[in-house]
Formats: C-alpha cells, sequence, structure tokens
C-alpha cells in the first residue's frame, strides 16, 4: 500500500504541491501588481503623503487607496499592505522562486541590502535539506513569534503566551508540577530567572 499523506497518495500529494507552487506564483504576481499600481497611484512618501489635508480638492493617501481598494473589490488594508510590501522591493529584487508572502515578512527587515540578501539565502527546509522559506523560518529571520515553534525557546515562549491569565498560569503550573521528573528539576533550580532584573 503507498505511504498516504492525509487522504492522498504521496505521488498525489507532489503532484498538488508542484500545482500548488504555480497557483502561489500566479498569485503572488496578481499582489505584486496590484501593490505596484498602488505605489503608482500613491508613492510611500513620508507621514501624510502629498496632501496630507485634503485640500485644494485632491485625495488623502487613505482615500485615494480606499477608492482604488473598492474600485477593485478588495478591503483597504489589503491594498495598502499590498503597497508597502511592494514598495520595499524593487521589481529588479523580487524572487520568483520565493512567494509574496515571505517577501512580506522580510519587508521589515529595516537595512535594504540585508534585506535583499536575506530573502537570497533561504534556510535549509525542516523536512530535507533542500534549502526553501517557510512562513516560520522568515519569522525567525525578522524576529517574529513562529506558528510552530521548534526551539526550547520558542516552546517557552508559546506557553508564555497561552498562559497570560494568572488562573491559566496556577492550573499549568499545578497540572506541570505533578510531572515527577519536572517538579524534581523545578525543585534543583536554586535561582529561577523569574524575568525580574535584579
Amino acid at each position: 500500500m503507498p505511504a498516504m499523506i492525509g487522504s492522498v497518495t504521496r505521488e498525489r500529494y507532489d503532484e498538488l504541491v508542484k500545482l500548488g507552487r504555480d497557483w502561489v506564483t500566479t498569485m503572488s504576481s496578481a499582489q505584486w501588481r496590484l501593490g505596484d499600481a498602488a505605489v503608482e497611484i500613491e508613492p510611500m512618501r513620508s507621514y501624510g503623503g502629498a496632501n496630507p489635508s485634503g485640500k485644494d480638492d485632491l485625495f488623502t493617501v487613505s482615500e485615494a487607496l480606499r477608492m482604488f481598494a473598492e474600485d477593485v473589490g478588495l478591503a483597504y488594508t489589503m491594498v495598502r499592505s499590498y503597497r508597502w510590501v511592494s514598495s520595499r522591493w524593487p521589481k529588479e529584487r523580487r524572487r520568483t522562486d520565493v512567494s509574496r508572502t515571505i517577501h512580506k515578512i522580510l519587508a521589515s527587515i529595516p537595512d535594504e541590502q540585508e534585506r535583499f540578501e536575506a530573502v537570497t539565502n533561504p534556510p535549509s527546509s525542516p523536512r530535507g535539506g533542500q534549502l526553501r522559506w517557510t512562513h516560520d523560518s522568515a519569522k525567525r529571520v525578522v524576529g517574529w513569534k513562529v506558528d510552530s515553534p521548534e526551539s526550547v525557546q520558542e516552546k517557552v515562549e508559546a506557553i508564555h503566551d497561552l498562559a497570560t491569565d494568572d488562573a491559566v498560569a496556577a492550573v499549568v503550573t499545578t497540572d506541570f508540577l505533578r510531572r515527577p521528573a519536572v517538579a524534581d528539576k523545578a525543585m534543583a533550580d536554586d535561582y529561577p530567572d523569574y524575568g525580574l532584573v535584579a
């Protein structure tokens, strides 16, 4: 019996991945074009744009982008995001083999040269040595929280995020301390770091 991934064979899964990558390329191309159009309508400027007050029958940046978004049938926030990402990646620096979503994450790297170098150096894939960007690998580069924690530190941060409420933290701590190995390790820690600066 062939190996199954979900409800499909490995062979069918590989076919769907290939198709999916083609679809992502097509989708990314459309997003780049929409972002470029938004940049053309309202180039990136200092806060407020060319006409921050909206005087002289001109549109503010927000008004122009809202109008464009409505006229093409998209949410204003989506058009605003597309515009920002396009402004961070000149056409000659965009990688067609890297999704626009990865470009969006890496767009938050402030230094332009560092950003352009980062996109050309993907890390190894977690499921095999192939060099390829994932959402989490891009988030690690920019210092964001990942969706699927791997390292001990990432897992600890995820637990802290889930247990911000004291009542939840108390229940979780009690549950953890019922595990003998966890209780022994916690009790052996002479100077636990509770995030307090001495």
